[in-house]
């Protein structure tokens, strides 16, 4: 039974190893375990994938978990948003290019313009 009754480290109250806070100081006694469903994972890498910067918030904040899986999950969503970002920007920049080159076509060869 000796094995089974730890002490708090601050206020040395006896306390069971099962507990996450000591009942009578509230020190945190060890790290609470977080359980992230699929379904909030898939829409937290849906967020970093398609709203590309709003995804850094779940990123950052799983990732500063103690948590394997939750520092996993942050890790994947500040990847995804950080990929997506500069696919978003490779893209808008190769759009404008060819904007700016069918623009620039046009004002060089006006008669371009009226092909009636």
């Amino acid at each position: 039974m000796d094995n089974m009754v730890s002490t708090c480290p601050i206020c040395h109250q006896p306390t069971s190893p099962e507990w996450y806070f000591c009942p009578n100081c509230g020190k945190e006694l060890k790290a609470k375990l977080i359980k992230i469903p699929l379904i909030t994972q898939i829409g937290i890498y849906a967020l970093s994938i398609f709203l590309p910067p709003l995804g850094l918030w779940p990123g950052i904040k799983y990732l500063g978990q103690k948590s394997q899986e939750a520092k996993m999950v942050g890790i994947v969503a500040i990847t995804l948003t950080i990929v997506s970002s500069v696919v978003t920007i490779w893209l808008t920049f190769h759009y404008l290019q060819s904007y700016l080159a069918i623009y620039n076509g046009l004002l060089t060869n006006p008669s371009g313009l009226s092909s009636f």
